[in-house]
């Protein structure tokens, strides 16, 4: 694939960035103490505000937009198989908290995919002054996110 056309750059390069096996009771809708600044109320519009299954230790990537794109287009640019780029959100929550140093400053976000049912859904989490926030979008959102704010994008490790 051209560099032109390249949607993310990987910048977490051979660094292990683990993310330790989750029961799956917790969800972002209830996670206050991580997100002090702000929870979007659509977690709990859309039915999200629940516990999901229990994961085993996942080894994480973690990418910088250098092209604007939509979530469809960054993601796809990955993988093909989009439940393999899917965390649950009890592990979004867990790599919060333990690898808070790669999570996007300056307000601009980290993106991070999960799915309810057969539908997918991209958790934004913002570093802001008086904590993290996390709203909730549509994969299929036809917004297009600016590489010019170096949003990042959090998914499992991809076996080559």
């Amino acid at each position: 694939e051209a560099d032109e056309e390249q949607i993310l750059k990987l910048i977490s390069g051979a660094e292990q960035i683990i993310i330790p096996a989750c029961d799956g009771k917790n969800y972002l809708a209830k996670a206050k103490e991580m997100f002090k600044s702000f929870i979007d109320s659509d977690f709990f519009e859309w039915e999200l505000n629940k516990a999901g299954v229990a994961t085993t230790e996942t080894s994480v990537a973690v990418y910088e937009m250098v092209r604007d794109a939509t979530f469809v287009q960054m993601f796809g640019s990955i993988g093909a198989d989009l439940d393999k780029l899917c965390f649950t959100q009890h592990q979004i929550e867990a790599f919060c908290k333990l690898h808070r140093k790669w999570l996007r400053a300056d307000q601009c976000a980290t993106f991070f995919l999960f799915k309810k049912d057969d539908q997918y859904f991209v958790a934004r989490v913002r570093a802001r002054s008086d904590g993290l926030d996390v709203c909730v979008s549509r994969l299929e959102s036809s917004d297009v996110w600016h590489a010019e704010y170096a949003h990042r994008l959090v998914v499992p490790k991809q076996d080559k």
